[in-house]
């Protein structure tokens, strides 16, 4: 099978969905919804795990804001050494809904 036939790994998926999560392209609502739906889901990737973390602990329900300041929630909680340039990708970058990516990694579960 072709390499770009083969499904993504759930890694992959999950790093995928906290690029869209720590973009300012998710609105509010479904924003808020995707971190409801992934509240259960058992990280594969510890780094993965942290950044999520960060995400749910910030208040800001401004995208550019929540930006800004993940790097500072995840050092108040104790991970000051996360690869923030793997999250904070160039938007154009995201290629998928975040809904639709935590259906694909709820298929992977």
């Amino acid at each position: 099978m072709p390499l770009r036939d083969s499904p993504k790994s759930a890694v992959e998926t999950e790093r995928e969905i906290l690029q869209a999560l720590c973009s300012t392209t998710v609105g509010s609502v479904d924003w808020q919804r995707a971190v409801r739906r992934l509240a259960r889901h058992s990280w594969r990737n510890p780094e993965h795990e942290v950044v999520y973390g960060a995400l749910r602990a910030l208040k800001a329900a401004d995208g550019q804001e929540r930006r800004e300041q993940l790097p500072a929630q995840a050092t108040r909680m104790g991970f000051p050494d996360v690869d923030w340039p793997r999250y904070l990708i160039d938007e154009a970058g995201i290629s998928e809904p975040v809904d639709r990516l935590i259906d694909v990694l709820e298929e992977t579960a």
